[in-house]
């Protein structure tokens, strides 16, 4: 794509990227340039977001320093979101995200649709480390942030449609328009449609798998009546369905599994079968995997201006069902069934103060969460004896908080911050186990003070430097798949101390842009999960307070503006995750485990990171073209815990470095056609691979090759 972009002398290399631009974000709740900001924030905009196709938040994994987005291996459409070592990769609604994913300010509390597609987006924010100060629940980690398009009032009739053919029968159809309404009243309609055929080919069924279908719609009413309010509601749906997860039998010798299929290499199968079992793409599961969910939402914010500053209110509601059936032997042996049908309710209410009282910036507030769920999961095959049995659990949740930051100038360039959050949670668990006649109900509560206190000072208008100390809390909770009264918890609350340092700086006029940070973090009572049978010969999963672990880091980012139409983007990450302690329930029996396991290497923590891409842009005789290409590096990293990490690598995800590129033409008619490509030189990369205990590992591959031409028209 570059070759053939400087291949042509007779077109004229567009020169007005000269200079890093000025890039606004609203990580500190108001409107800052990203370079003021004393804290570590990766942004992409409209035109990034674009420019390298980004379909999915798992298309910007590694493009953010330290931070992995990938999807929950058994569940496509739910998150396993990493920044800094610490993430939750379980769709368990009892279990609580350790990084936040707010939707147009709305907190989503479960991690299950949190990876829909993404289609008519504005902006997305990454913010790393916790963010307890100024953003929801339980942001321990870190946040991800998307906000989509909105009308502005009075805009006129406006939008775009764009189509989409690729690879696997891919058809994909987005259209936003911008409706005249008032002079006061702004509307925005949009809507996708997406499908594809599998990539995996069942060769016990004969059929495809891996297949999605997508239908997802949004409407955004803004009303802005005077100066002092304005009024923004975002109501959206999404349905997607497809058949899940297909699982790859990695176990080992000795495990149940070993030679139920000839992808594990077992000698009990001919050379023929292992060879053609060697292809990836190819599984053996014999009963039909379904994924699909049901979820709607509803986002109101309002803003007015007061004599003491804006007085700002953000509504949520959500809904989503889903329903996974997975084959949890990845064979052709009906051995272990799992249904899962699962529905849950959110409603959310932030009130927040924000201005300027002479040399202070403050923002106070108070936020409250209500969500319960009711799951039905059930099970099946010979693990069983053939039975069919099924565990029924529900949960109803509260959560308050008050919180409040203040950063005082106390010089022209010093400034000093500090802040808290003050967390309370209250939850009741209802849970009948497998095999057990009736429920039980389990309640507890858990508060929290989370302080952070700061200093950053502005050597220049183009050079900062910040530290900061905060904690971040994240409530406990109950084990959803506990599979005895006794295990059923509850577990403790984990905190963090974090430590973190960090310079901002534009060079050479503005053409070169570095950011970067080192930090250290030490997480207590870090909860940590275990899977496994039970002596009773009960799968289940169990969460504990695993004791202390310790997270240091560093991460840089870097932009430079080449000049004749040229842009290079890159960072690069060093992370270092260990267990000071260690004693995870690693026999998944509600027994806390007496041994200090502390040798075991945290999941989710690669040693380094990093990426680099390039983008060209050049007036042509047909129109602006531009050409982005990237690369994205991922060192060794384990995907799931438990002792047999001790004696195998077989839930590693070795490391790898994976392509993409866009290359579009677009005139001012309005007219664009471009064309991309994902994993360009079709790696078999894992997306992890997890362990059922004495049964065995099963494992998933993310997409192979994939690659698409769109055709789009603004007008």
């Amino acid at each position: 794509m570059i070759l053939a972009a400087t291949a042509a002398p007779a077109w004229a290399a567009a020169d007005t990227d000269t200079t890093v631009g000025e890039v606004v974000v609203t990580a500190q709740k108001r409107e800052q340039n990203l370079q003021d900001v004393p804290a570590a924030v990766s942004a992409f905009g409209e035109s990034q977001l674009q420019a390298q196709s980004v379909g999915s938040l798992t298309d910007l994994s590694a493009k953010s320093p330290n931070v992995v987005l990938a999807p929950v291996g058994a569940y496509p459409y739910a998150s396993a979101f990493y920044i800094r070592g610490l993430g939750f990769a379980d769709v368990e609604s009892t279990f609580e995200p350790s990084v936040g994913v707010e939707l147009n300010g709305v907190y989503l509390a479960r991690n299950s649709g949190a990876l829909q597609d993404m289609f008519d987006i504005a902006s997305v924010e990454i913010l790393r480390g916790p963010q307890g100060t100024l953003y929801g629940r339980n942001t321990i980690g870190g946040v991800v942030s998307v906000k989509t398009k909105r009308a502005a009032p009075g805009q006129a009739f406006g939008g775009q449609v764009q189509g989409t053919l690729g690879d696997n029968g891919r058809q994909e159809a987005r259209v936003g328009l911008d409706l005249p309404v008032h002079e006061t009243v702004g509307l925005r309609l949009s809507g996708l449609y997406k499908s594809y055929k599998g990539y995996n080919h069942n060769l016990t069924t004969g059929r495809r798998e891996g297949d999605n279908e997508v239908l997802s719609g949004r409407a955004t009413l803004s009303f802005e009546p005077n100066d002092q309010f304005d009024a923004t509601l975002v109501a959206d749906f999404d349905h997607e369905k497809g058949s899940g997860a297909s699982f790859r039998n990695a176990s080992l010798p000795g495990q149940v599994y070993y030679n139920l299929s000839p992808d594990t290499g077992s000698p009990v199968f001919s050379a023929a079968q292992r060879a053609k079992a060697s292809d990836v793409r190819n599984v053996y599961g014999n009963t039909p995997v379904v994924a699909k969910i049901n979820t709607w939402g509803l986002a109101l914010t309002m803003n007015y201006d007061t004599a003491l500053g804006t007085l700002t209110s953000v509504t949520g509601y959500r809904e989503f069902e889903d329903t996974v059936q997975s084959d949890y032997d990845g064979t052709a042996v009906n051995f272990f069934l799992a249904l899962r049908e699962q529905t849950h309710q959110q409603f959310s209410q932030e009130l927040r103060l924000g201005g300027e009282v002479g040399k202070v910036t403050y923002v106070v507030g108070a936020y409250y969460l209500n969500q319960s769920y009711d799951i039905t999961n059930t099970q099946s095959g010979l693990i069983y004896s053939g039975a069919r049995v099924a565990q029924v659990a529900s949960q109803e949740n509260a959560g308050w908080a008050l919180f409040g930051q203040f950063d005082w100038a106390a010089t022209e360039k010093l400034t000093l911050t500090a802040g808290g959050r003050y967390s309370f949670e209250e939850k009741e668990f209802r849970n009948r186990p497998l095999f057990f006649p009736a429920s039980r109900t389990y309640s507890s509560d858990w508060d929290n003070f989370s302080p952070k206190l700061g200093a950053n000072y502005k050597f220049s208008d183009d050079l900062m430097a910040y530290a900061s100390w905060s904690k971040g809390f994240r409530s406990g909770g109950y084990n959803g798949r506990a599979a005895s009264y006794t295990s059923a918890g509850p577990y403790g609350a984990e905190t963090v101390d974090s430590l973190e340092a960090g310079l901002k700086v534009d060079l050479l006029e503005r053409r070169v842009r570095l950011n970067g940070a080192v930090f250290s973090a030490t997480y207590k009572n870090m909860q940590t999960g275990a899977q496994g049978l039970t002596s009773s010969g009960v799968y289940e999963s169990i969460v504990t307070n695993a004791g202390k672990a310790k997270i240091d880091g560093a991460e840089a980012e870097a932009i430079f503006a080449l000049g004749g139409g040229w842009r290079v983007n890159a960072n690069l990450a060093y992370l270092d995750a260990r267990f000071d302690k260690n004693f995870t329930d690693l026999t998944s029996d509600g027994i806390n485990n007496p041994t200090n396991n502390a040798d075991l290497p945290m999941i989710y923590a690669p040693e380094w990171s990093g990426s680099f891409g390039v983008t060209y842009e050049a007036e042509t005789p047909y129109g602006q073209l531009t050409a982005n290409a990237n690369a994205v590096y991922t060192d060794d990293m384990y995907t799931s815990g438990g002792v047999i990490n001790r004696v195998s690598n077989v839930q590693v995800r070795p490391a790898n470095t994976l392509y993409d590129s866009t290359l579009s033409l677009s005139n001012d008619a309005g007219w664009r056609i471009a064309v991309w490509g994902k994993n360009l030189t079709d790696e078999n990369v894992i997306n992890n691979t997890f362990g059922l205990g004495a049964l065995g590992e099963l494992r998933i591959y993310q997409p192979p090759r994939t690659y698409g031409v769109e055709f789009g028209y603004k007008f």
